[in-house]
C-alpha cells in the first residue's frame, strides 16, 4: 500500500469526525461529523467525506488508530469531487502517530 501521507494528497484537518460503536467485535460508523466546510462539498453541496464513509464504512480509513466513540480525522481525495464514482476519499485519525509526526514537520 502507498504511504498515506504522500505528498501527492492534500490532506485537509478541517474538524471532520466520526462517532464510533463497537457492536460484539465489529467497528461500526454511527454518524459522520461536517463542519460544513466548503472544501468537502461537491457542486450539488453534499458532503463527500461523509457520502464516501456512508457507503464504504471504515474501509476509507488509512493508519493505525485505537477505536474511540469520537474519532477526528482529516481527509484527502484522489479523482475529482463531483465524480464519486471514479474517486475515493481517504480519512486519518489526527491521532494517528504517522499522520501527527508528519503534520508538525510542516
Amino acid at each position: 500500500m502507498a504511504n498515506p501521507l504522500n505528498d501527492e494528497l492534500v490532506w485537509h484537518d478541517d474538524g471532520h469526525s466520526l462517532w464510533l460503536e463497537l457492536n460484539r467485535n465489529e467497528l461500526v460508523v454511527l454518524s459522520v461529523m461536517c463542519p460544513g466546510g466548503e472544501e468537502c462539498r461537491d457542486s450539488k453541496g453534499r458532503c463527500v467525506v461523509e457520502w464516501f464513509i456512508n457507503r464504504f464504512g471504515l474501509e476509507c480509513h488509512v493508519g493505525v488508530s485505537v477505536p474511540e466513540e469520537h474519532l477526528r480525522v482529516a481527509w484527502s481525495i484522489v479523482g475529482d469531487i463531483d465524480d464519486k464514482d471514479e474517486s475515493q476519499v481517504w480519512v486519518i485519525s489526527v491521532s494517528d502517530d504517522l499522520y501527527a509526526a508528519w503534520r508538525s514537520s510542516l
